[in-house]
């Protein structure tokens, strides 16, 4: 493969991922409470941390497009469970905690990797 595709693909993998970040944001800005406390408190700091990887160079693009779909993917669980519109059961919160565990791990995990854009 020529540098040039490996380039275009880090773009567009760079690309996709703050695309992702910036949408999954902008929804969940708006729906946390202001001092960042539960589920979408944490879903915040978690894109965050992703954003934050992907500007300081710690996180490739490859990484943060994976950490992502993993954040959108969760945003759509929590969504799903909510759907019934009386909140989350402790059941469906503790599921959810244990999925942003995994998530958190998964974030340090990647933005310590000794991998560099």
């Amino acid at each position: 493969m020529n540098r040039v595709n490996v380039t275009g693909r880090r773009a567009f993998n760079l690309l996709m991922a703050l695309s992702i970040l910036g949408g999954g944001m902008l929804f969940q800005e708006a729906k946390a409470d202001p001092h960042g406390y539960g589920v979408n408190g944490r879903q915040c700091r978690q894109q965050k941390r992703i954003a934050n990887g992907i500007q300081s160079g710690s996180l490739t693009g490859k990484e943060a497009y994976r950490l992502s779909k993993q954040q959108v993917r969760l945003n759509r669980r929590e969504r799903q469970m909510r759907a019934d519109g009386g909140g989350l059961s402790w059941a469906e919160r503790a599921r959810l905690e244990k999925q942003q565990n995994q998530l958190s791990k998964n974030i340090h995990e990647q933005k310590h990797d000794e991998q560099t854009r």
